[in-house]
């Protein structure tokens, strides 16, 4: 099928995924579960006759999974299969690539709203592309940046497939300001008719919460497709065309999606939250209910006879009460009215201690129970977290498949670049430099470690070389140090050129009292 890369057509696709999402009720599913989740829980509601209470459970819920699931400890390996001397060079440069690319993107600490969005929302995506006006601190400008991408502005060529390599293409919505969006279609070398057509839109659905001042803005659709050769990208609005059709040489779509729950049949998840919002709602009215009726029946009423006291009770203190007749016949007494029936109370607490439970957060996660068996908390936290390990598997298939498309990105845009190599003797570190367009086209083993997992692999090792020197399979030290990671020992670097020095200097001595010994 011909590929139309007309404004029109591309923007009928994207109203074609629109209508899809509600047929689903994602819009509304999103918005509802955002608001449950800030506390907006009596949006929209005019209560007059109680004062409208919230304990958000939902909010400790998911800050609770995504502390579970979230890690600022991600370390990426890619070898190449052949593992030769140019091969390990490789390799110890895509380390040191790999780890200044993670740190200057900020990837890691998008993993946080990342996953408070999956939790959320059902589903979340990145959007990682190359910024060229990164600075690096050398003369090549230019490195990766990535994007949150909200699963509303994500849009699948297939919405019956939730993964994002296989789709036929994939659109991506963004709210920008019109004057920018101008400014990139001029420097894309656009016509002024284009330029003109370009002018502000308000389609009420890429953003939550209706903003004020969007009246300026335009949605840009993102069009990427796979061609022979790479991906084909290009921008338009609904009007006007800000980029034209191009090709990159990419192998991947630069985009990853992560599903909560997975859908059979869709391309969004599930989120948590939306099952328990009525739960929550039960909550919020029956605690509410609890304390206006508290605040009415709690206190003593006085009841009097009117046909005495005509002119009303006071209760202020030390004021005359006018009354007719004998005032020692007044009438007047206190009322106080049943109490309210302690089973609202406990049908509360249990309502949220199994709201909670059925999320998949126990008293013992929540860190709420007393510490009288630790042993049984351990216990019951690890099978608490136990439901989560699909997710975290999920989480850590997410962070593969970036690592991947940053290795594909390098390949096409980073060029010659000047990497720190450490010295394999344990000299000095190198300053080289390294073509990255190599790497292009290439099949590596890519090993990405994620959280625990990280420090496991690092920590397994260093025990493993302890005991293989205490079993005197290792007698040299230095053979010892150079298998203990880096992280393991600081300035191990340093450490092993003082040791090879050290060596050194006892062979010439011991050389020099040979030669002594022999002259005499």
């Amino acid at each position: 099928m011909r590929f139309d890369p007309s404004p029109a057509a591309i923007w009928k696709k994207y109203e074609r995924d629109r209508d899809y999402k509600r047929s689903i009720g994602l819009y509304d599913r999103v918005r509802r579960n955002e608001a449950f989740y800030l506390g907006r829980q009596w949006e929209g509601l005019r209560v007059q006759s109680l004062d409208p209470l919230i304990f958000n459970v939902l909010r400790r819920c998911v800050n609770l999974f995504v502390s579970m699931l979230v890690s600022d400890d991600i370390a990426v390996r890619a070898q190449p299969f052949d593992m030769d001397t140019e091969g390990r060079h490789t390799a110890r440069v895509l380390e040191r690539a790999f780890a200044s690319a993670i740190e200057r993107s900020g990837v890691k600490a998008l993993g946080r709203p990342l996953l408070k969005n999956a939790c959320v929302d059902g589903d979340a995506c990145f959007y990682i592309h190359f910024n060229p006006a990164v600075e690096t601190g050398q003369a090549v400008k230019g490195d990766l940046a990535v994007e949150l991408i909200d699963s509303v502005n994500l849009c699948f060529g297939n919405p019956a497939c939730d993964e994002v390599q296989r789709q036929p293409y994939l659109i991506i919505a963004m709210r920008r300001d019109a004057d920018e969006v101008r400014a990139e279609a001029k420097a894309n070398g656009m016509t002024a008719a284009e330029l003109e057509a370009i002018v502000p839109d308000d389609d009420g659905t890429s953003l939550r919460y209706r903003a004020n001042g969007t009246e300026e803005h335009v949605t840009v659709l993102l069009h990427m497709r796979r061609v022979d050769g790479g991906i084909a990208f290009c921008k338009t609005t609904r009007t006007a065309t800000v980029m034209r059709e191009k090709t990159l040489s990419y192998r991947l779509y630069p985009v990853t999606h992560l599903c909560w729950n997975r859908v059979r049949g869709s391309c969004h998840g599930e989120s948590p939250l939306t099952e328990a919002i009525p739960n929550q709602i039960a909550i919020n009215k029956l605690y509410s209910m609890y304390v206006q009726c508290i605040k009415q029946v709690a206190f003593p009423k006085i009841v009097y006879d009117m046909t005495r006291f005509p002119d009303g009770w006071s209760n202020d203190v030390g004021k005359a009460v006018a009354m007719r007749g004998n005032p020692n016949e007044a009438v007047a007494a206190a009322f106080k009215a049943p109490d309210i029936s302690a089973q609202v109370l406990g049908l509360l607490k249990q309502m949220m201690t199994d709201t909670a439970e059925l999320m998949g957060a126990s008293e013992a996660a929540l860190g709420t129970v007393r510490p009288d068996n630790t042993s049984a908390i351990v216990a019951v936290q690890n099978a608490t977290a136990a439901p989560l390990e699909l997710t975290k598997m999920a989480f850590y298939r997410f962070t593969e498949e970036w690592a991947r498309i940053f290795l594909d990105l390098m390949g096409v845009h980073y060029g010659v670049r000047t990497i720190v190599v450490p010295d394999e003797d344990g000299g000095e570190p190198q300053r080289q430099s390294f073509d990255f367009s190599a790497l292009a086209g290439q099949d590596m083993r890519l090993q990405v470690d994620v959280g625990a997992a990280s420090y496991w692999s690092e920590t397994m090792q260093t025990m493993t070389n302890d005991h293989l020197l205490e079993s005197g399979v290792i007698t040299d030290p230095l053979v010892y140090l150079e298998h203990v990671p880096d992280h393991q020992v600081r300035g191990k670097h340093e450490l092993l050129h003082a040791l090879r020095a050290q060596r050194q200097q006892q062979k010439e001595e011991q050389t020099h009292a040979e030669q002594t010994q022999a002259e005499h």
